[in-house]
């Protein structure tokens, strides 16, 4: 072998060791990604346990808060029909209480809304025609005033002369 074929392989062996060299970092840093995305994937699977965990501790408060509005309503429920008010006093079932007695309350109660009602018609109506006259004089204070510019704007023309007003 000859010298330049000795130098021609050094050469290659020489790019040869620093492409491996090359190919050696970028392995490395391709490492370092892959670590990188694994600590990234960890952390997003921990944190989505952590969520799926609230939901379920959610879940769980929304199904207690539903049973216990449950048990509210179930309450009222019971405390309205175990007990129930005539002139203003708590009555308990069977307390002189009878359907007819309720019904004449009511009977009572709806003849006093009802003359409520009528006289509150009968303040519209006449607020209605308080309004009505109002507007009527609003008309008749515009027209006069109305008349009264047109004077004023006649006074004040050339050859006015004070002889001719009505008085």
């Amino acid at each position: 072998m000859d010298s330049a074929d000795n130098t021609d392989l050094l050469e290659t062996f020489k790019k040869l060791v620093a492409e491996n060299k090359s190919y050696e970092s970028r392995l490395e840093d391709y490492a370092r990604i892959i670590d990188n995305r694994n600590n990234e994937i960890q952390m997003l699977q921990s944190m989505l346990s952590d969520a799926n965990e609230y939901r379920s501790k959610l879940d769980d408060q929304v199904k207690e808060l539903k049973e216990l509005k449950r048990n509210i309503t179930d309450i009222q429920w019971q405390a309205t029909s175990s007990t129930y008010m005539v002139d203003g006093k708590q009555q308990r079932p069977g307390d002189n209480f009878s359907p007819e007695a309720q019904f004449e309350n009511l009977k009572k109660d709806y003849a006093y809304l009802q003359l409520q009602l009528n006289e509150l018609q009968c303040q519209i109506q006449d607020l209605n025609n308080r309004n009505m006259l109002l507007m009527l004089q609003t008309s008749r204070v515009a027209e006069l005033e109305s008349r009264l510019a047109n004077l004023e704007q006649s006074n004040d023309a050339p050859g006015f002369d004070d002889d001719r007003v009505e008085r």
